[in-house]
């Protein structure tokens, strides 16, 4: 399994992102893309900001995405996570994951959005 994980400031691009996923044995390529939100109609959000240790979060990514890959027969993941200043409307993530089988990518796509929502963030 190729894995791809980024931490970065910058923008990047969903497109892009999923044409690098794509290969000659693969059937299925889920990608999810995060934005920053309103809060709600009655509170408004000017910006975020999020920050991250350098290594910790990278390497509890990368263990996410390996448990993911023990469980489901998967080809590439990347994970993109932006840091520093958000503005509502910016991209804040991106996961892609592709496999030879749709529900492999669907499954292991959820799997790995659901954890580093949880997990990502406080280790």
């Amino acid at each position: 399994m190729q894995i791809t994980v980024r931490i970065q400031r910058e923008n990047f691009d969903p497109g892009l992102e999923q044409k690098h996923l794509q290969g000659l044995n693969t059937g299925a390529i889920v990608t999810f893309t995060g934005a920053v939100r309103e809060l709600s109609e009655n509170e408004s959000l000017i910006a975020m900001e999020l920050e991250h240790y350098p290594g910790m979060t990278e390497k509890t990514i990368k263990r996410i995405i390996l448990q993911a890959g023990e469980r489901w027969p998967l080809q590439k993941v990347t994970v993109i996570h932006r840091v520093g200043k958000l503005l509502a409307g910016d991209n804040i993530v991106f996961t892609g994951v592709a496999s030879q089988h749709r529900q492999a990518a669907f499954t292991a796509s959820e799997f790995i959005m659901d954890h580093l929502k949880t997990e990502a963030t406080d280790r």
